[in-house]
């Protein structure tokens, strides 16, 4: 098997393999309630911790939905996807899920110092959780031993064995599934011929098939991160506007994505943007996460501001990263973009 599981980060336990096949998944039965005119018996939402952009999300990030997290490095993505992976634990009167997460890592090493860093720091845990309740036990974690894409399919196939009998018991059961990131297995794949990107485009589809699926038939939120690459721009004699243009015509104003004063798209296609629910495209302006303005030159004394924009959803307006008109964050108009840092 290519993927490998800790099923409690906690706990210090061996890491078993993960046996679940892409012949034999099996999904845990789900009651579904008739859609209602009243709002408590919706799909819940999973806070983020953040009141500026809980509210901007009309509550948090959603249940039975696929929604992607895009941007350059250091745009807090992985950041924003380990706050949820410990909030899925709260208690629902405070925002949370009241079970356990997935967290699929694809690339490098997990960021386990940085969760017990946010755990360390957040009072919201200690106040609403048991004083012997260890937050790390209830992150499983699925790592992927290789960064290609069958890699990445094994390990969310080995996904299924949780959701059916979650390492927490059933007063336990996992609410949240993040991916971090699902772009990378996808760059070292060969799409010079056609037989490259037949084979990519196959793997691609499976994956973004399994990962609806979780979402809507074991009633959980699904969570993915994305890379972006610049943005090759053909405005000469002849051209047709580049991805810049194309992205608008799809997607309005929102499509204009530019991160740290350039151009940049999403990876893995168009395609790709047909299989999620909500893209949120994260952003940074005045110097990078590590502390160099955009030149090269270290500059400590400046600000990283962080900014959220919606590219498209299903349920909330899109935004233009160039700010729209401003409203309470509710309305069906286009809204500014969230900022945060």
């Amino acid at each position: 098997s290519r993927a490998r599981a800790r099923w409690a980060l906690g706990s210090g336990s061996s890491v078993p393999t993960a046996m679940a096949t892409r012949e034999n998944i099996v999904l845990p039965k789900v009651t579904r309630e008739l859609i209602s005119a009243d709002p408590s018996t919706w799909a819940p939402k999973l806070t983020t911790a953040c009141p500026v952009i809980d509210r901007w999300l009309r509550g948090g990030v959603p249940t039975r939905h696929v929604t992607e997290l895009t941007g350059e490095a250091g745009a807090a993505k992985t950041q924003l996807a380990l706050q949820l992976l410990l909030n899925a634990q709260l208690p629902r009167e405070v925002g949370g899920l009241d079970g356990a997460a997935m967290y699929v890592h694809t690339e490098g090493r997990a960021p386990l110092a940085r969760l017990r860093q946010m755990i360390s720091k957040r009072e919201i845990y200690s106040t609403h959780l048991p004083p012997d309740h260890d937050l790390l036990d209830y992150v499983y974690l699925v790592k992927t031993l290789q960064e290609d894409p069958e890699s990445l399919w094994d390990a969310l196939a080995s996904v299924a064995d949780v959701l059916t009998d979650p390492p927490g018991g059933p007063q336990r059961p996992v609410r949240l599934i993040v991916v971090d990131s699902v772009s990378s297995p996808f760059r070292e794949t060969d799409v010079g011929t056609k037989e490259g990107v037949f084979e990519r485009t196959g793997i691609l589809s499976r994956v973004a098939a399994l990962v609806s699926e979780y979402a809507h038939r074991a009633d959980v939120a699904v969570v993915v991160t994305n890379h972006v690459s610049d943005a090759v721009m053909d405005d000469g004699p002849g051209g047709r506007g580049g991805f810049d243009s194309w992205q608008r015509r799809l997607f309005g104003p929102s499509g204009d994505l530019r991160s740290s004063g350039r151009p940049v798209q999403p990876a893995l296609g168009l395609f790709w943007a047909n299989c999620v629910n909500t893209r949120v495209f994260l952003s940074r302006t005045g110097g990078s996460a590590g502390g160099y303005d955009n030149d090269g030159g270290f500059d400590s004394g400046r600000v990283v501001r962080r900014h959220a924009s919606v590219v498209f959803s299903s349920y909330l307006p899109s935004t233009s990263p160039a700010g729209g008109a401003a409203d309470d964050g509710w309305g069906s108009s286009a809204v500014r973009p969230c900022e945060f840092e």
